[in-house]
């Protein structure tokens, strides 16, 4: 289920080159190596970057997928604090935002986020995040932990079913977090102030601190940062057009961690992590629009016309691991637990209290408010234990076991006044899943090796339902066990030709479980219009890659070619204009082609491009969701560009400078499906925006300023029309923020 199903819209409902070389375009062997002054001139050298995408040590360049590893510290100085700004720069991937910090889902490979379940899965270290769960919101919420203690992102593209299992259909990102000092103490403290143009003023604060207790031994780590995101969208009178309240969606974010590392013998380590994040806001950026006729607001500049409320989304995830080196095997064993729930009061006056009227023979006008009780979220415990051997021979190899158990919950009650019960429900449920995984590489000689793979999972659901109201009926009753097995496979064979090339091809699929049914009833006869069950899905990815770079180290590249076949695929079908489960009668297939390009004409100058191209259609016609054979697949641009540049310079004999620019460029696409019956296919434009940024650091201070949106371009990144009848639609879009402009400073000890 949709953070609620009466949500407007699907998106409601010291810099230094060594980052850009080696955090954006995802390459192992170019980068900067900058001296210890500024005086002192840089020079070229190769360096190998190490990932754990394929649950093992591995150099970034020998990983057969495309795989991009990100530092968040190379990004805050541009003033890019958010999961979805830094995405906006990352090849293969899109990010849907919600207009609230915690809130949005991501795409790869052309696969949409069609349903309620994730396609993109997260992960905090070996840690799952995402939910399995349909009735949880999980396809809204997204883990953002830019701004906590973490080392690197790893995203990585394509099916990740084997390894990862359920909702990494289109890839899946993992947050990779920074050890515990062992030997010396570590400090970070960092500050940013922003103001948005006619909006609020934004801060953040963080700190990290990382202690030795016992040198060699014992280690702990505590982080925390307090975020205040200033607003820029007006509450206005809907009958006036007069403004109530002045930048009504902001929020304030809370985060804070430990994180203990203990070594008590060289090949036991024992590690402990408690993370906590809390956000409150009370209203998201959406604008009303005039109409789905134009992207114009109904009211002049950012205006809403919905009442701010009372929301939250709160984080808590506890986990400990242990890994133990036997002589050629290492064990590793995990247990966490992750909580995440959301909630609040929403003000839905604008978009229902006119249907209520219609429905209940009143006169227009008669309904002054219907608010949105809402509480939804999940509970979740997960076990895993994997064995990973070392190369043995010809041979190395992946086992493991893995056993998770979530509880969900979603209550939702929609209050009118004048009284009117248009509808409430609450549909609580379980999901278990038991699965054994691994794989096995062998090397054929030191150039050449094959990997296969396979995962089986056994999973079950049940789901308890309570509703009344106009919009789904009386009803009451607890499904059965919804119990499915799915298996899933990899395919890949590396050849390094060279040290300076990796040439790769990938076959792999993944899935989202089964799960039982919300019944829409009809109002007129009692009868349930959705289908019992939602039925797993499938996807298949044929991929083939190469990355290098050439000799002198001053272009490198990471490019692949993409093709996902996606059957019975799980999405949102719509009765009587409530949206609830099912699957495509037949699929879609899905091609593309990325890159990654890193130039180094000079030891100054830096040049990272990223392109992407996804086209993903339809097989055949779909009526239950309004899809058209062969149109392409709402929210997915075809074509995803950027370009960074980044320019060293000496300032002084001790302080060094950088000074760059982004440029971010997202294709037009469709809002809806062609022949949807609940909303109007709208075409969103094309976008381009500029980032800009100055930086100037020593050994342990760095001051940055930046202007993200340069230009202030006003541009949509997603919007939703709601068929109301007559030609009329209710039309709320999510622009890009405006351009805001802010100063930073990170101070290191």
């Amino acid at each position: 289920m949709r953070r609620s199903i009466f949500r407007k819209s699907s998106f409601l409902n010291a810099v230094s080159s060594i980052g850009i070389a080696a955090g954006l375009s995802g390459l192992s062997a170019v980068s900067v190596a900058a001296q210890d002054t500024a005086g002192q001139s840089t020079e070229l050298v190769l360096e190998e970057i190490i990932v754990t995408a394929g649950r093992r040590e591995q150099s970034l360049q020998d990983v057969p997928a495309a795989v991009s590893a990100i530092d968040p510290g190379d990004f805050t100085v541009k003033g890019l604090k958010q999961v979805g700004e830094i995405l906006n720069y990352t090849p293969g991937v899109t990010y849907t935002d919600i207009g609230t910090k915690g809130f949005g889902n991501i795409s790869a490979r052309g696969v949409p986020q069609s349903s309620s379940i994730p396609v993109f899965g997260v992960y905090l270290d070996d840690t799952p995040i995402s939910t399995n769960s349909t009735f949880s919101g999980g396809s809204t919420v997204m883990f953002d932990a830019m701004l906590m203690d973490i080392e690197r992102v790893e995203v990585i593209k394509g099916p990740q079913g084997t390894l990862y299992g359920a909702t990494s259909v289109g890839g899946m990102m993992r947050y990779i977090s920074r050890d515990p000092a062992m030997e010396e103490l570590r400090v970070t403290a960092g500050a940013d102030i922003a103001t948005t143009k006619d909006g609020e003023i934004s801060q953040v604060y963080n700190g990290r601190v990382s202690v030795p207790l016992v040198k060699d031994k014992l280690g702990i780590t505590l982080s925390g940062f307090w975020q205040d995101i200033g607003g820029y969208v007006d509450y206005v009178n809907p009958a006036t057009g007069a403004v109530v309240e002045e930048d009504v969606d902001g929020s304030e974010n809370l985060g804070y961690a430990a994180d203990i590392l203990f070594k008590p013998a060289e090949e036991l380590s024992i590690r402990l992590k408690y993370m906590k994040q809390e956000t409150d806001y009370g209203i998201d950026s959406g604008v009303q629009l005039g109409s789905y006729t134009s992207d114009a607001s109904m009211f002049d500049g950012y205006t809403t016309i919905s009442e701010p409320g009372v929301s939250y989304l709160d984080y808590e995830i506890i986990s400990g691991s242990i890994n133990y080196d036997f002589d050629s095997v290492s064990l590793t064993s995990t247990s966490s637990w992750v909580e995440y729930k959301f909630g609040g009061i929403s003000d839905l006056t604008a978009a229902y209290g006119p249907a209520i009227d219609f429905f209940d023979g009143r006169a227009p006008g008669t309904t002054t408010s219907v608010l949105l009780d809402l509480l939804a979220g999940s509970e979740k415990f997960v076990q895993e234990v994997r064995l990973t051997s070392e190369r043995m021979g010809n041979f190395e190899w992946i086992a493991g076991l893995y056993y998770s158990e979530e509880d969900t919950v979603n209550n939702q009650d929609v209050i009118a006044t004048p009284a009117f019960d248009l509808l409430t429900i609450s549909f609580p449920s379980k999901y278990k899943e038991f699965a054994g995984f691994g794989d096995v590489t062998y090397y054929f000689n030191e150039k050449f090796d094959v990997t296969a793979g396979v995962r089986l999972s056994k999973n079950k659901t049940t789901l308890s339902y309570v509703s009344t109201g106009l919009l789904l009926g009386a009803a009451d009753f607890e499904s059965d066990p919804i119990k499915d097995t799915v298996d899933t496979y990899l395919f890949s064979a590396r050849y390094r030709p060279t040290d300076n090339l990796s040439l790769y091809t990938r076959v792999a699929s993944g899935y989202r479980p089964a799960s039982a049914n919300l019944p829409i009833l009809d109002p007129a006869t009692g009868d349930n219009l959705a289908p019992p069950m939602i039925d797993p899905d499938n996807a298949w990815s044929y991929e083939i890659g190469a990355k290098g770079n050439t000799e002198n180290g001053v272009f490198g590249y990471d490019v692949a070619i993409w093709k996902i076949d996606w059957s019975n695929f799980q999405a949102f079908t719509s009765f009587s204009g409530v949206n609830t489960g099912g699957n495509a009668a037949h699929g879609l297939n899905a091609y593309g082609v990325e890159g990654a390009f890193n130039l180094r004409p000079t030891d100054a100058l830096s040049l990272t491009a990223n392109a992407t191209y996804s086209r993903s259609k339809l097989n055949e016609d779909e009526p239950g969701f309004g899809g058209i054979k062969g149109e392409q697949l709402p929210d997915l641009p075809k074509w995803k560009l950027s370009l960074l540049a980044d320019y060293m310079f000496d300032v002084t004999d001790t302080w060094a400078g950088n000074a760059g620019f982004g440029v971010r460029y997202t294709g037009k696409f469709m809002s809806s499906y062609g022949a949807s019956t609940s909303t109007y296919p709208v075409e969103v434009e094309a976008r381009t925006l500029v980032d800009a940024h100055v930086s100037f650091t020593n050994d342990n201070v760095t001051f940055g300023l930046y202007a993200t949106n340069l230009f202030n371009e006003r541009a949509l990144q997603g919007r939703s029309d709601t068929i109301l009848g007559g030609g009329s639609s209710d039309s709320n879009g999510i622009f890009e923020r405006p351009r805001t402009i802010g100063a930073n400073v990170k101070v290191d000890f």
